[in-house]
């Protein structure tokens, strides 16, 4: 039960992540007000892809293999991630995009908890 958890609130991390990466690649004006056709917002948002994208991928391998030190490991990773995607948000004034990384982020480090000292 655990162990699946983990594993949903894991998924749900990694997708979010890389799902803003992409939209600030593809609609960066979603992200980044006034960011519509900027080529410093897009670096930004390939920046974010590049960090993004590999932690999908890796989670993607553990979720698949079931590895639970490899959920743990990349667990914590996502999470850590988040938290700071949550102090970066505090420099833009919208507090979507301090609470909505930290609460991601805090459910993770919870499930990553669970997980390792339950399973």
């Amino acid at each position: 039960m655990l162990l699946a958890f983990l594993v949903v609130v894991t998924a749900i991390n990694v997708l979010v992540a890389t799902g803003f990466s992409l939209a600030g690649i593809f609609l960066p004006g979603l992200i980044v007000r006034g960011g519509e056709g900027s080529h410093t917002a897009r670096v930004f948002a390939l920046y974010g892809l590049a960090r993004s994208l590999p932690l999908l991928l890796v989670a993607a391998w553990a979720i698949l293999t079931t590895s639970l030190p490899g959920l743990l490991w990349v667990g914590t990773l996502a999470g850590v991630s988040l938290l700071a995607d949550a102090a970066v948000g505090t420099q833009t004034g919208d507090r979507l995009k301090v609470w909505g990384p930290l609460g991601l982020g805090a459910l993770q480090i919870i499930a990553v908890l669970l997980a390792a000292w339950w399973a």
